[in-house]
């Protein structure tokens, strides 16, 4: 019997948790340069930036809620540069990183009003696991120069890296409803350690 009353206590909860919880997709593109610090004379390239994963919010009273995600965000950044040997002879420098990271954003969220079309803000923490695969390669730009050590005329390498960042993270955007749907578009800031500002447009789908 007291098996019996444990379980349908625990199916009861669920029944009321489910009212309470919204699942479903946030999407969206970075704003913010990767390498905000590297000048445009480096021919500096950002391609392929994205941002997508699920979410689920708990709705703590009418226009209060938690908000927690898990986002996956890639980008590749291409660098060309022009440096010199020991001999000074000019070298022709480029750099590919393929950039892969996970961001778990911890919010919560306040909608201002109960009408149809809600304006909400959110603020948090937000914590990032970072991983990095860089390919790098170096030639000589004047062919009819020699190249001496330790710069070869020819040089490729590759390495990987990562890392965990962390730092506070806040938002502003609209909510309404289609349906039984909620789409709510919003820009959301994050300030990551040690300096890193990273601005995100979403649009998060949610039942």
């Amino acid at each position: 019997m007291r098996y019996l009353l444990s379980i349908s206590c625990f199916l009861a909860a669920c029944t009321v948790q489910a009212q309470f919880v919204s699942l479903g997709m946030k999407g969206g593109i970075p704003v913010t340069p990767a390498l905000p610090n590297l000048s445009y004379s480096d021919l500096y390239q950002d391609t392929g930036r994205w941002t997508v994963g699920p979410t689920i919010e708990l709705h703590l009273v009418s226009s209060l809620s938690f908000e927690a995600d898990a986002l996956f965000r890639g980008y590749t950044v291409v660098t060309n540069f022009v440096s010199f040997s020991p001999s000074n002879t000019p070298l022709l420098d480029s750099s590919k990183a393929s950039v892969k990271a996970w961001d778990f954003p911890l919010l919560l969220k306040y909608r201002i009003t109960s009408r149809a079309i809600r304006p909400f803000v959110d603020g948090g923490y937000l914590f990032t696991h970072e991983s990095t695969d860089v390919f790098t390669s170096s030639i000589c730009a004047a062919a009819t120069l020699p190249c001496v050590p330790p710069n070869p005329p020819d040089y490729n390498g590759e390495f990987k890296s990562s890392l965990n960042l962390n730092g506070p993270a806040a938002g502003a955007g609209v909510e309404f409803r289609y349906g039984r749907i909620k789409i709510a578009p919003e820009v959301r800031y994050s300030h990551l350690n040690p300096n890193i500002n990273l601005a995100t447009v979403l649009v998060g789908v949610t039942f």
